[in-house]
């Protein structure tokens, strides 16, 4: 096994919870002591950051103390002061287009003011670094780094592999936000991008379709594990793939959506397929425009399923079925992957991706077909 797929030290069985009033813990240091099996001292030293002792042994103490609650609980009560990431210094990462296009990235957007306002609210000093798709915007990134010290460093959206190299190798406390590092160079946060995918053609599948076309673009490495998850679906379900139902966009945005479909309709005199796996939900969009214009009904001619949970699908006609994504807790959890690093000195061999679980929202765009 290597580095990267090793798990913590902690393997007993983690105390149960009960709570009497707002004021108590029915989980004490003594408890998360005789479970990692140390002292009391040992377990207090760890949790205000001064312990002098083995990375193993504070890995193990901080995940019995995550996994009851008990860092949330003392937080929340202040009964105790538990290190935070308050007063530290961390760079935000992110593409121009996150910041400055708000319509045409609205998750990237959205993730980058969650980070913004976390960061007020825990006294966190954030300054951003905008990306471009260069390499002279990689070079800048490491002069800055040499020039400026930073506790910490959030990536939003920004995962090419030149660049998460340059901040790997600064040896900065890192996490990547909604985006997939091959390199395993830095920790992550995401979405289920493959999982998600394949739920989607999963449902189409279970409806009785079996010529699924798939609606794309081409950049990120995330859109790439979402048309995985659509071959992956098609294969286990014994279908063929066949690539000239692959439609491309020229980017995310619908209308870049709705001239790709225009142009792949004109050379057909009837639909292809009989459902279409679109890998953002404005893709649909732009689908759905344009085979409407064409006269196509949805679903009674065609189903659609998009992805990504964002937008105000139910609003539109027919609303539209999806994957929902949970981009919302993704700030949050990065922050916590940080603090871990920065106030508690963890220091791992390996890196972590933690990915979160996504949701199927049936709507009115999918129609059951006979086989």
């Amino acid at each position: 096994m290597s580095n990267q797929c090793k798990k913590s030290n902690f393997h007993g069985k983690l105390p149960t919870i009960t709570s009497n009033n707002e004021n108590r813990f029915s989980v004490t240091l003594k408890d998360i002591a005789q479970q990692a099996g140390v002292s009391v001292s040992t377990v207090s030293r760890v949790l205000n950051g001064t312990a002098t002792i083995s990375q193993p042994v504070k890995t193990q103490i901080m995940d019995i103390a995550q996994a009851t609650g008990y860092l949330d609980k003392v937080r929340k009560n202040k009964a105790v002061e538990a290190p935070s990431l308050a007063g530290k210094k961390l760079l935000l990462v992110t593409p121009r287009d996150a910041i400055l296009n708000r319509s045409g990235n609205m998750i990237s957007y959205a993730l980058v003011e969650s980070i913004k306002k976390a960061c007020n609210e825990q006294n966190i000093a954030l300054t951003s670094f905008l990306t471009e798709a260069n390499r002279l915007s990689v070079q800048k990134l490491h002069q800055l780094l040499n020039k400026q010290q930073y506790d910490g460093i959030v990536v939003v959206w920004a995962d090419q592999s030149e660049l998460l190299a340059v901040i790997s190798d600064h040896h900065i406390p890192t996490v990547l936000i909604n985006g997939e590092d091959r390199a395993m160079n830095v920790d992550s946060v995401g979405v289920s991008n493959r999982y998600g995918a394949m739920a989607a053609v999963n449902h189409l599948l279970d409806k009785g379709h079996h010529n699924i076309g798939l609606l794309s673009y081409s950049g990120r490495q995330t859109i790439y594990l979402r048309e995985n998850g659509y071959r992956d679906s098609l294969y286990n379900a014994k279908q063929p793939i066949n690539p000239n139902h692959h439609i491309t966009a020229e980017n995310f945005s619908d209308d870049a959506a709705e001239a790709a479909v225009e142009a792949w309709l004109a050379n057909h005199d009837t639909l292809p397929v009989s459902a279409l796996f679109c890998v953002t939900d404005g893709l649909a969009l732009g689908a759905m425009s344009a085979l409407q214009k064409h006269g196509y009904r949805i679903p009674e001619d065609i189903s659609i399923v998009g992805m990504d949970g964002i937008l105000p699908l139910d609003l539109i006609e027919p609303q539209l079925t999806t994957v929902k994504l949970p981009f919302e807790p993704l700030p949050a959890e990065a922050l916590r992957i940080l603090e871990r690093q920065i106030c508690f000195g963890e220091k791992r061999e390996y890196h972590i991706h933690l990915e979160l679980s996504c949701e199927l929202i049936e709507r009115d765009s999918v129609r059951a077909i006979d086989g």
